[in-house]
């Protein structure tokens, strides 16, 4: 993906807070953090029905957030797009699915139940994937390369030659992170953060939850940001913002984030 695809998709809380589409369309920031978290679980639901990777939800999940950039929650609904983008995500990221299915995952999730069968429910779903999938794609500009926060943990821990932990601690610090990059594709994250920041701040506090240390001074050796080549200052205000949006988990206490 070049720069200037990159740029287009990159946004200030400030230009989320006030002039996104469905703003201008007088919803609230509260609401439309609802119906994007909504929309978002929805996509995850269906990808369990489907038995979707962790590479197709997550692209996804970025084509939700993107398209809701170009257009309103008053004129398209969190399910039909969730729909449309997971369906679209399977054949870009080459893990395709036939429409079928994915008709009858939604219904099924919407329905909340596993047992659903309805040959009109399905064939209107079937309508609305492949009417929803024409305007996402025009949407977001037909660029579906997406760049994932997953996949820089992933070659940070197995290529980096300034780290070096156990098998056992690699793994646990890789599923630590993926848990909570899951955790923030249910809020906008992708849309103030790069995926390197991103990733860079997970891995942060996975080191820090699992009681691994981590360099933060640049003249005692590489900085995990500095080997991840993001910037320390969107690194520190991406970590705080993931302990202001959710929930501290039972055994994770706030760390301290003052670089």
């Amino acid at each position: 993906m070049n720069d200037i695809s990159k740029s287009q998709w990159k946004f200030d809380k400030n230009q989320y807070g006030k002039f996104t589409p469905s703003r201008c369309d007088g919803i609230s920031i509260e609401e439309e953090n609802k119906l994007r978290s909504d929309g978002i679980q929805f996509i995850k639901n269906i990808s369990v029905w489907l038995r979707l990777k962790h590479q197709t939800i997550a692209t996804a999940t970025t084509y939700f957030h993107r398209f809701f950039m170009r257009c309103s929650f008053k004129d398209y609904t969190q399910h039909d797009i969730g729909a449309a983008a997971t369906f679209l995500a399977t054949k870009t990221t080459e893990h395709p699915r036939i429409i079928d299915y994915v008709a009858v995952a939604c219904a099924r999730v919407i329905r909340r139940d596993n047992n659903f069968y309805d040959a009109d429910e399905f064939t209107k779903w079937i309508k609305i994937i492949i009417n929803k999938e024409k305007v996402l794609a025009e949407k977001i500009c037909f660029d579906f390369d997406v760049d994932l926060p997953h996949i820089h943990v992933v070659d940070f821990l197995e290529n980096s030659s300034d780290i070096i932990i156990t098998e056992k601690k690699k793994i646990i610090l890789i599923r630590m992170a993926s848990l909570i990059i899951s955790q923030t594709y249910n809020h906008p994250f992708c849309l103030y953060y790069t995926s390197k920041e991103i990733a860079s701040s997970v891995l942060y506090i996975s080191h820090k939850y699992i009681g691994l240390p981590v360099n933060e001074n640049p003249l005692l050796g590489p900085t995990l940001w500095g080997i991840m080549e993001s910037d320390v200052y969107a690194v520190h205000k991406c970590i705080n913002d993931i302990f202001n949006t959710y929930p501290t988990p039972p055994r994770l206490k706030k760390v301290d984030v003052s670089f």
